[in-house]
């Protein structure tokens, strides 16, 4: 029913209503926040944690718009601190290294890689099982040899990732993990 509604809202060109989280869990890292929301008056949207895996949301909190991007620039944060540094750390076991690694929110990519090596993660990669996230990451780097999904880049993978089939079939049914708010299309400012 709530899905038919939510078709009917779209068809109409009503947005559907965005419920701003009390909790965000984060499987890729094993953690679950708190979120407690601080009225300022600040015209921005802050969300900073106090260290005991409370995230707190401050500045105009009224505002949801404000404060989805105040979220995700903080998903953005814990991504690369998180991410990055696993990713780093794939490399040096595999001996694959790359460029750069930039964090972004493309909406039907978990993560790329360009020409030049440069991996770019998806900030909803947080929102995956670590197993899979570690499928991705090693996915992208094989890509630093491989710009294509030909029999020698499955191969790469393999050597890698013995189950990547099965972890590859739940990477395309991950964004129903993805909390709506985390998924609504705004434009993301630079963290």
């Amino acid at each position: 029913m709530k899905s038919i509604l939510r078709h009917l809202r779209h068809l109409a060109g009503i947005p559907s209503p965005v419920h701003l989280p009390d909790e965000i869990y984060l499987p890729a890292l094993g953690q679950r926040w708190t979120v407690r929301y601080r009225k300022t008056a600040s015209r921005s949207v802050q969300a900073r944690s106090n260290g005991n895996q409370v995230l707190i949301v401050s500045g105009k909190v009224e505002d949801r718009r404000e404060v989805i991007l105040g979220l995700r620039r903080w998903l953005v944060r814990q991504t690369r601190a998180s991410l990055a540094p696993w990713l780093d750390e794939l490399s040096a076991q595999a001996g694959l290294p790359f460029g750069t690694v930039s964090v972004r929110g493309q909406r039907t990519r978990w993560a790329s890689c360009s020409s030049r090596g440069n991996i770019n993660l998806n900030y909803r990669l947080l929102f995956l099982s670590p197993e899979v996230v570690r499928y991705i990451l090693n996915h992208e780097l094989c890509h630093t040899v491989h710009l294509n999904h030909s029999r020698g880049f499955w191969n790469m993978v393999g050597s890698l990732e013995p189950d990547y089939r099965i972890f590859n079939s739940q990477a395309k049914k991950g964004m129903e993990e993805v909390p709506v708010w985390a998924n609504v299309q705004y434009g993301v400012r630079r963290a």
